[in-house]
């Protein structure tokens, strides 16, 4: 019982210092330290810089053929996570009174969790050094789906649908050049992957504090007042994986690939949630507020899945 509220209270900690940060960026710019409209040029600076840099810094990990192993079993039961994630999402967004506009940041929420920021460090408080190739290979598929499915639906109910040019971007160039470099074993050498690491250390801070930026530009009441914003936050953090965990895991026998499956699946909406509607031109008020609540939430759902499902 005593190892149980310690893990609660370890992996609490780790989601609470995002928190904090989302903070910090609500009051800067409540404060008026940083003008609100900074926000969508430093959300390009994520997309295109940052986040790619921290996908390529992820992905240099020695290559063994066990690991490679591992790999195809984790491809596999991402694959079926996001199957499952993509229905779940578009039977709830159809459930519910909503515009194109607001379904497409709805099903976006649900279906891409916090995997990038908060995944690596829960993950490895949860599992050790050992997970985070796992987690790694499972953000591969991620930025893939974010970069092309994700941004279709931010974009693909609008008039003009989804252009495809949209896939020639950083953050699936990076995903696929990453995954090359760990197939061929080539280890970039300092100090470029040095740097790379230092760009990609950016990102977590970066997205929170936009993420608070963007919560203050709207009232406080209505950061909690809609009903769908608790609704998406209740399917992500708690429906998502226990319906993985008793559908799903029984089928793969690794108990560290498990564990890391459940606990992606337990994250919060990213903050990618917010950063793309802003850049894509979706509601970004709506994704901001699903990203807050969410986040808050997973202060307690976080703990509550992983110590209960693992």
């Amino acid at each position: 019982m005593n190892g149980m509220v310690t893990d609660f209270l370890v992996v609490a900690d780790q989601i609470f210092i995002l928190v904090l940060l989302i903070a910090a960026g609500y009051v800067a710019v409540s404060t008026k330290i940083m003008d609100p409209r900074a926000t969508r040029g430093l959300s390009g600076l994520l997309i295109n810089i940052t986040i790619p840099a921290l996908i390529i810094a992820s992905m240099q990990v020695p290559f063994t053929p066990a690991r490679l192993a591992g790999a195809e079993t984790l491809l596999l039961a991402t694959g079926v996570f996001f199957v499952f994630s993509f229905a779940v999402a578009w039977a709830a967004s159809r459930a519910m009174p909503m515009t194109s506009s607001e379904r497409g940041v709805f099903e976006f929420a649900i279906v891409f969790g916090n995997v990038g920021f908060m995944g690596f460090p829960v993950a490895q408080t949860l599992f050790g050094a050992d997970a985070l190739f796992y987690v790694a290979i499972f953000n591969l598929v991620f930025n893939v789906l974010v970069f092309s499915v994700g941004i279709a639906m931010l974009t693909g109910e609008r008039e003009g649908g989804f252009d495809p040019r949209l896939l020639a971007n950083p953050g699936i160039a990076a995903s696929a050049a990453g995954f090359l470099l760990f197939l061929g074993s080539v280890e970039i050498p300092s100090p470029f992957i040095d740097a790379i690491g230092l760009l990609g250390g950016v990102t977590t801070p970066l997205a929170m504090i936009i993420v608070g930026a963007m919560l203050a530009t709207f009232p406080a009441r209505e950061m909690v007042g809609d009903w769908r914003i608790w609704a998406a936050s209740a399917v992500l953090l708690l429906a998502v994986p226990v319906a993985y965990c008793y559908l799903f895991s029984p089928v793969f026998s690794d108990p560290l690939i498990n564990g890391v499956m459940i606990t992606m699946a337990a994250m919060p909406a990213a903050a990618n949630t917010a950063i793309f509607a802003e850049q894509y031109g979706a509601d970004a008020r709506l994704a901001s507020q699903i990203v807050f609540v969410s986040t808050i939430g997973s202060l307690v759902t976080i703990p509550l899945m992983t110590t209960v499902l693992l």
